[in-house]
């Protein structure tokens, strides 16, 4: 053991009583050297960050352990500042409520609590900050965050944006949405008619295939057609093929003549979103309506109005409340798919997430145009070291060493868990499949064994709550839209009788734990009943520890392996069960839900066994691929803007530090004549002409006169033209001196980039979003978006240029544009405005 080991282990002990374990010991070791530790729940996870982070700390590092929420983060600083700092180890806490100098104080420790979202927002507000004095500089070297997997994989491409100032699109904004409704309105209508027929026209030759195809795929998988396809009889994959075939057995895809629009690549449980597009009778539609024209090939990239179109659709048809978002006091509230949580800070991105807010009837705020943004991935890529733990790390070994270059390493638990995994039952009706749940949790209630129940999404911990209720079992329930109370409702899931209802938050981050006293209190209560004739009745050790209810099939391996291992920790009982729908958003348009029909003997109402587990995980195997291939579909995008956003903020770095006299401000008037004489290059003309269209550009947007050399070279003009400007900036240098003049031109640049930035990063956004609701391949859409990036990367920079002489040029009040922080020379006097007139 290393002095500094040693230093911890004696001081984790003092201010902890905590005696660290051998696997802590090897968990931060690991960790040190850059490596993902996968670690059961309940062996110490928080303890061998704190000790891996200690002794980075006492090597010279600085160190962020990256948690789940505030809340968590508060926990652990909390906990383990007494002990670091009893090291001589600084330690920080950064958390949503403080202000920019409390951030740049804390930041300054050597190791920082806190979570991925705040240091991600503090490095975007860094990356636009008005002037150096104005950053708060995270330091980015070492990184372990909690709950690795979810964090590197799962949240990889979640958006961290800065937004603008509302854009004034109201009118725009309310013609696309009329269109938008009455769009929907028309194509319910047809769909209305469709259901009709199948109710008043027998199947005849498979026309009830082909009607139920182009439902399908004229709204996705709506709860009505879910309704449909179980009276029928019809197996929701059944559908999906046969619209497959019928929609590819000519050119011109036959079933969507009649529609708007369709829905397609099904959400597969949540893991791949579903796309939304125009059919062509839509985009017909659309452009007429908006009075847009183009080619069929310019409309994907040249019709906002159509983008917001397809916006409004896809709030109402694709995103539903209580599964993607929950409406309460703070509007919309986007839903982690994952893990339940809300993400308060998270906005859908080009005006989707106003179309939601128009969809709930909430005050429509306007479309607010991102200033800065980067993903969790991105975000992740600039420290030097990134290391983590997790319960369940092994299953994405693969991309996290491809993402991050991270190793994957297991640490087994100092005592073997006794938990018990059951076998997976598949319920083919959705009421017998709510009575099995509300049944296994009353079994356990009886004995007192604390039972979790882990829905899918916020809408079915909803509907399992309301059927335990109805049958009197007492419970908790957690989800996004009570979020406030996770600490309350998870400390007391592990106790006596406790029944909770929620989604993946519960457990997540926070163990749930069950005091040998409850199974003592268990074993009582089984003792005491040891003689009633209740076949039901199970024995200890069978009913100790806690039980894990899993409602819906996971949507990976991983995932499922998160929720069982919320039961057993440290060596103590547990037992997880899953107990699925058959169609269920996981298996509904999975091919392997025909496999488990085939299963079903007549008469009966569930199947289990090992075929149906292997099924379930070949089925789990599927979303993972798709998710796999969408993932990295978009990284690719991603990569594009990102690149291109990086290059902006150091641009920006550099015109903050630009503070050599004459050198800036010569370069500048040097390119802009350049640009502004351009056309007398021209030979397709009269050069007077040319001369008269320069000059009078010069003299009516600047006030300066050239007009005097008309008979002279183009050459000669702009060496005039220079000479003039020159001589405006040569007297403000002598009166103003170098330095400040050289500052004003500086942060008039600066003015400039920020103003024109965010409509570049919306152009960019804008030729991403055209790949999904265009017909286009993603491959043919990533060559225009970086071919148009690359094309068009000087010309925004000119346009910089451009509007900063103008500024500096027409008498605008450069005064105003100039920081005001220590770093900085004083701002120019009032009178600037006037000697640039």
């Amino acid at each position: 053991m290393s002095r500094v080991a040693d230093a911890i282990y004696r001081q984790v002990r003092r201010y902890l009583g905590l005696t660290p374990t051998a696997q802590q010991f090897a968990a931060s070791n690991l960790l040190r050297r850059g490596v993902v530790v996968e670690m059961d729940a309940g062996e110490g996870k928080t303890l061998a960050a704190a000790m891996a982070a200690a002794e980075f700390a006492s090597s010279g590092r600085r160190v962020h352990i990256l948690t789940a929420n505030d809340y968590l983060a508060n926990r652990d600083y909390e906990t383990l500042r007494p002990a670091l700092e009893s090291l001589g180890i600084s330690a920080g806490l950064v958390t949503d409520d403080l202000s920019r100098d409390e951030r740049r104080m804390r930041y300054a420790t050597q190791i920082v609590f806190t979570t991925a979202r705040e240091v991600g927002f503090d490095y975007l507000r860094d990356s636009v900050a008005a002037s150096p004095d104005h950053r708060v500089e995270p330091s980015f070297d070492v990184a372990i965050v909690d709950e690795a997997d979810h964090l590197l994989i799962d949240q990889a491409r979640t958006p961290l944006i800065i937004s603008g100032e509302p854009l004034d699109d109201s009118t725009l904004g309310e013609d696309c949405q009329t269109l938008a409704v009455e769009m929907i309105e028309r194509q319910a209508q047809y769909v209305d008619r469709l259901y009709d027929c199948l109710e008043t026209e027998p199947d005849r030759g498979g026309g009830d295939s082909r009607l139920l195809a182009t439902i399908l795929l004229a709204g996705g998988p709506t709860g009505r057609l879910a309704s449909t396809l179980d009276a029928l009889g019809t197996p929701p994959r059944q559908v999906m093929a046969e619209l497959s075939r019928l929609n590819d057995e000519d050119e011109g895809s036959p079933l969507e003549r009649d529609l708007l629009y369709v829905v397609e690549s099904y959400d597969f449980g949540g893991f791949g979103r579903s796309r939304l597009r125009l059919t062509d009778r839509g985009w017909d539609m659309a452009l007429e309506r908006l009075a847009i024209h183009g080619s069929a090939g310019e409309r994907a990239f040249d019709t906002f109005g159509a983008f917001e179109v397809v916006q409004t659709l896809n709030a109402h048809v694709v995103h539903g409340a209580d599964t993607d978002y929950v409406v309460g006091d703070n509007g919309v509230t986007l839903v982690d798919g994952l893990d339940g949580r809300p993400m308060p800070s998270h906005r859908y991105m080009d005006g989707l997430h106003e179309a939601l807010e128009a969809k709930e009837g909430l005050e429509a705020h306007g479309r607010a145009p991102a200033r800065a943004r980067t993903t969790i991935r991105a975000l992740m890529s600039n420290y030097r070291t990134v290391s983590g733990l997790t319960g369940t790390a092994l299953e994405a070994a693969d991309a996290l060493a491809r993402d991050y270059g991270v190793e994957t390493v297991r640490v087994p638990p100092e005592v073997e868990s006794r938990r018990v995994d059951l076998g997976a039952t598949v319920y083919f009706e959705r009421e017998s499949h709510l009575r099995a749940l509300c049944d296994e949790a009353r079994r356990w209630n009886r004995v007192g064994r604390p039972t979790l129940v882990a829905a899918g999404t916020v809408g079915e911990s909803d509907t399992i709550s309301a059927a335990l209720q109805q049958r009197g079992i007492e419970h908790r329930l957690l989800n996004a839209a009570n979020p406030e109370y996770e600490p309350e409702i998870v400390a007391a899931a592990g106790e006596f009788g406790a029944v909770t209802v929620s989604t993946g938050m519960a457990g997540r981050g926070t163990d749930i734990i069950v005091d040998s006293e409850v199974d003592s209190m268990i074993a009582s209560r089984l003792s005491a009943d040891a003689g009633a004739d209740d076949g039901e009745r199970p024995g200890a050790p069978e009913a100790l520890g806690l039980f894990a209810l899993i409602a819906s099939l996971p949507r990976s391996a991983r995932v499922e392996r998160q929720l069982r291992g919320r039961t057993g920790r440290q060596g103590g009982f547990g037992a997880s069960k899953m107990i699925v729908y058959v169609n269920d958003p996981a298996l509904a348009f999975s091919r392997r839900q025909g496999d488990l029909l085939a299963l079903r003997r007549e008469g009966e109402a569930s199947v289990s066994g090992t075929e149906v587990r292997r099924i379930l995980r070949a089925a789990q195997a599927d979303i993972e691929t798709q998710s796999a291939a969408t993932a990295e579909a978009m990284s690719e995008f991603e990569a594009a803007i990102e690149s291109e956003c990086r290059a902006h903020y150091a641009t920006r770095r550099e015109l903050m530090g630009s503070r050599q006299p004459a050198r800036l401000v010569e370069r500048m008037v040097s390119d802009w004549v350049g640009r502004r004489t351009s056309e007398l290059d021209d030979q397709r003309g009269e050069y007077a002409t040319r001369f008269a269209i320069v000059s009078d550009g010069l003299w009516h947007g600047f006030g300066i006169d050239i007009g005097v050399f008309d008979d002279s070279t183009p050459a000669e003009a702009r060496r005039a033209l220079t000479d003039a400007v020159m001589r405006r900036f040569r007297i403000h240098r002598d009166r103003l001196g170098a330095k400040r003049l050289t500052l004003a031109a500086s942060d008039a640049c600066l003015r400039a980039a920020d103003d024109l930035w965010p409509a570049r990063l919306a152009s960019m956004q804008d030729m991403t979003l055209s790949a999904a609701i265009g017909g286009g391949s993603r491959r043919s859409a990533l060559s225009d978006l970086s071919g148009w990036i690359g094309n068009s990367r000087a010309a925004y920079w000119d346009e910089v240029e451009d509007s900063a002489i103008r500024a500096m040029l027409v008498g605008t009040d450069v005064a105003d544009s100039l920081p005001m922080g220590d770093n900085h020379i004083e701002a120019l006097p009032d009178q600037l405005a006037a000697l640039l007139g």
